[in-house]
């Protein structure tokens, strides 16, 4: 009906009622409106709690069944791979242990026998080598007398040594799998003796090909995960024996191989969790049944209503059957069948009226906009560029990072450790006055992500990195330090499955803050001590030959509460400087590369006669040592006394270090017979290289130290100083002597020139594009390092500072200065507001 008919049969049926039937029917008319309001109200509550009950179905039936049956799959293929080896090994060692019971052997290695001889030893081996499948070598030695045997086809190196003694002890000796030249084989070893009860006369030691062990591994459906091969020693980061297939969307399991040192991972790929999803058939039935309910009760109570309100009112006035009649004799049939007081219909079909059109959304807005307020949104300038650097987040407290900041920080950094399986976080802070403030702020958002938090509280970075191996629940920490910086910075480093992000995956995150790509959750945190364990750890793999007394200087920072306990544990003498934890840093910045803030120290050594002394920086990761004779023993001479200790046990190993480090250092590794590696500066890229190269150690000039021998591979200045201290004890030689023995070329520390973030990185570029350095060797690959025949000089944008850091080495002092006056030229050419002194590092 048109809105002129309907006025038209308003004022007709008016002319026909009295005062009062109008007032009956306009109060028919408004409690119907009312009944109509509260029927939708009740349809809307309705529909929400079909709304909760389906998700809580569809979380109960769908989602979390297929979590448990991807659980499930994933555990079968852990358990299908491990028991396919622990057969293999069941097989292998009733084979060896088969061979080890022959009394001929036992009875060659029998001293007292002088028939027993090398060459009758040697025609034993080539027997029974042919009588064992897959047998590569085998061994029988007389007591006592195993030797290091590098150059051999089947070396005897100290891991084959270790075997050894074990089983001469007759302790129990699981066979380890090695790697020689890129072949993977599997040493076994058995005490042999002329019964058992008497002691070993020997051992035998068989290398067995591990071809066969690997291709039972590698599996026939890759593409359903990742299998990891693990080889893992108690107190050592687990090797991969071989890796296959890729996957990331599950949660890894591993199982350990019965027999050996073995364990298989897995991690379930996208097909896999395309098997293990639930068909939502139930869910979708239940939720359709509880709707179609819902609807009806709604629809029966509209016509029950109707029906009170307008069909069945007996009152003193005129029925509405009268006003129908009265009005059809002015008003067409047609008309008024189609007006809504008087259609026989449902609540919900009736024509909507005024007041009603507000509660249905369907009176115009006027040009305004819906009062919900969309998602608050974070823009670029909240969350700061230069502050996400090459391998770490840091900055200005207050200008740059904040609580609130930190909080999303933490966001994303839940929600990318859950994306790459963790389900826990490790977080430590040092002992900046804001530290603990902003610590707080980002286990807020760790748990707002749905990420678990282990607090550990205030140590040192290193005992983050090492709580990520030590616990079994995670692999992954963040630190809130901003390390060597003065105290008006603050930071955070992250760690997650054993890899410090870096580069582009710190970048990552600030792309992930910004988009606002997080997951959702309530995580739980719980404190854990780490300390005692750090110091057992260490205590158990370092042991000093003799007495030392030692300077410690921890510069008011987060060491002095970890660093004097372990020394002291150690057997030495210890003398605490600075070591009470001041966050504002009242001595001298925590930064010991500065060589003004190590005059205390240097003074201290003299004063009290000590042995030695050392500096570390604001979160212990980094360390400088000073001598009686007050010499300072930058870290890239540190290194070549690590390296040499290190190659004497592993010839031909690579040895890491960074484009700040002494030329010398080539010639040094070279002639201990190992592999030179120089690389970009950085705790996080010299990480990631010494990974991927699987060198044993590594250095920075800077301080940082990265030992893989025994143990983790991650920078940490506490353990160095303690395995420098093993080095040293073991060698009857004074500190000062044993440094002069290493060759060393006139050099500059590092030498800094402030310039604005913003345009460090684009300086080095142009330099690089344009720089006319004469017939130098440039590297570029951190930087701009030019080499030449008596010296080089290096100039590359700080990653931890607004500044451009630079350093020279040559064989005189004159070509030094030469190599520093081309960089100071070339320097100004590109930016002649730059400000030099390159007699000083400030």
């Amino acid at each position: 009906m048109s809105p002129k008919d309907s006025s038209k049969l308003k004022t007709d049926t008016g002319a026909h009622l009295s005062r009062s039937e109008q007032r009956a029917l306009d109060a028919a008319k408004r409690k119907a409106a009312v009944q109509q309001k509260i029927l939708l109200i009740l349809l809307g509550i309705a529909l929400i709690i079909n709304t909760v009950v389906g998700y809580v179905l569809y979380q109960n039936l769908v989602i979390e069944q297929t979590q448990e049956n991807l659980r499930s799959l994933t555990q079968e293929k852990v358990d299908e791979r491990s028991k396919t080896l622990s057969r293999y090994f069941q097989q292998q060692t009733q084979l060896i242990d088969k061979l080890a019971a022959e009394p001929e052997l036992a009875t060659s290695l029998d001293a007292t026998n002088p028939d027993n001889t090398a060459e009758k030893r040697d025609l034993l081996e080539k027997k029974w080598l042919r009588e064992t499948p897959s047998a590569l070598k085998v061994r029988l030695i007389p007591l006592g007398s195993a030797q290091l045997d590098r150059e051999a086809e089947f070396p005897i190196r100290y891991a084959e040594l270790d075997l050894i003694q074990r089983a001469e002890k007759r302790q129990p000796a699981l066979p380890e799998l090695v790697a020689i030249n890129e072949r993977w084989m599997t040493n076994w070893i058995r005490p042999l003796a002329a019964d058992d009860k008497s002691p070993p006369l020997g051992t035998l030691m068989v290398t067995i090909d591990a071809t066969e062990l690997i291709n039972l591994f590698t599996p026939a459906d890759q593409h359903l995960g990742e299998f990891v091969l693990l080889q893992q020693f108690t107190g050592s980061p687990p090797q991969i024996i071989t890796k296959l297939g890729t996957g990331a969307a599950g949660n890894t399991l591993q199982g350990n191989v019965e027999g050996s040192h073995l364990a298989v991972k897995f991690t379930p790929s996208d097909q896999l969790l395309s098997l293990a999803e639930e068909l939502p058939a139930l869910w979708l039935t239940i939720v359709s049944f509880i709707v179609a309910g819902s609807l009806a009760l709604v629809w029966f109570l509209s016509k029950i209503l109707v029906r009170i309100e307008l069909g069945e009112k007996n009152t003193a006035t005129p029925s509405i059957a009268e006003v129908v009649k009265t009005s059809k004799e002015s008003v067409n049939t047609d008309d008024a069948m189609t007006n809504p007081l008087f259609q026989k219909q449902d609540i919900l079909d009736i024509a909507v009226i005024d007041e009603d059109e507000n509660i249905l959304g369907l009176q115009q807005a006027s040009g305004k906009k819906s009062s919900a307020s969309a998602r608050n949104k974070i823009s670029e300038e909240d969350v700061p560029a230069e502050i996400f650097r090459s391998y770490d987040i840091r900055g200005l407290v207050g200008s740059q990072v904040t609580p609130e900041l930190a909080q999303l920080i933490g966001q994303a950094i839940g929600s990318e450790a859950i994306d790459q399986g963790e389900q826990a976080i490790v977080v430590a802070r040092d002992g900046r006055t804001h530290s603990e403030a902003l610590t707080q702020a980002l286990i807020r958002g760790i748990l707002r992500s749905g990420c678990n938090v282990i607090n550990i509280g205030a140590v040192p970075t290193p005992l983050m990195y090492f709580s990520t191996f030590h616990f079994d629940d995670t692999s992954s920490g963040v630190m809130v330090t901003a390390s060597h910086n003065p105290k008006e910075y603050n930071g955070f480093k992250v760690v997650i499955n054993n890899r410090a992000l870096a580069d582009d995956a710190v970048i990552d995150l600030r792309s992930r803050i910004i988009g606002q790509r997080f997951h959702q959750g309530l995580g739980e945190e719980t404190p854990r001590a780490i300390i005692p364990d750090y110091v057992d750890r260490i205590f158990s793999d370092v042991a000093l030959a003799g007495n030392v007394s030692i300077v410690v200087d921890a510069g008011n920072a987060v060491t002095g509460i970890v660093a004097p306990q372990l020394f002291e544990e150690l057997g030495c003498d210890v003398i605490p400087l600075f070591c009470d934890l001041d966050g504002e840093f009242p001595n001298h910045d925590p930064d010991p590369t500065i060589e003004k803030n190590l005059q205390a120290l240097i003074a201290k050594v003299q004063e009290t006669n000590a042995d030695i002394g050392v500096a570390f920086d604001g979160d212990g990761d980094r360390l400088v040592v000073v001598t009686p004779k007050g010499d300072i023993i930058w870290p890239d001479r540190l290194l070549m006394l690590f390296a040499k200790d290190v190659l004497s046990r592993n010839p031909g190993a690579d040895v890491l270090f960074d484009v700040k480090c002494s030329r010398q250092l080539n010639q040094v590794i070279s002639s201990y017979g190992g592999r030179p590696i120089m690389w970009k500066t950085g705790h996080s890229p010299m990480k990631a290289k010494m990974e991927e190269t699987q060198a044993l150690i590594g250095g920075e000039y800077s301080g940082h130290i990265f030992i893989k021998d025994r143990w983790y591979g991650f920078d940490d200045g506490i353990y160095a100083m303690a395995r420098l201290l093993e080095i040293i004890t073991l060698r009857d030689q004074k500190i000062d002597d044993i440094f002069a023995a290493f060759p060393q070329l006139y050099s500059t520390p590092e030498i800094k020139i402030a310039i604005p973030e913003l345009d460090k990185f684009g300086l080095i570029k142009k330099l690089s594009e344009i720089g006319d350095f004469a017939n130098g060797t440039i590297t570029t690959i951190d930087g701009l390092r030019v080499d030449y025949t008596k010296g080089w000089g290096l100039v590359r944008a700080s990653n931890t500072s607004p500044a451009l850091t630079l350093r020279f080495e040559a064989e005189s002092h004159d070509s030094l200065e030469k190599i520093q006056q081309i960089f100071k030229r070339e320097l100004l050419k590109v930016d002649n507001r730059l400000t030099f002194n390159l007699n000083s590092q400030d």
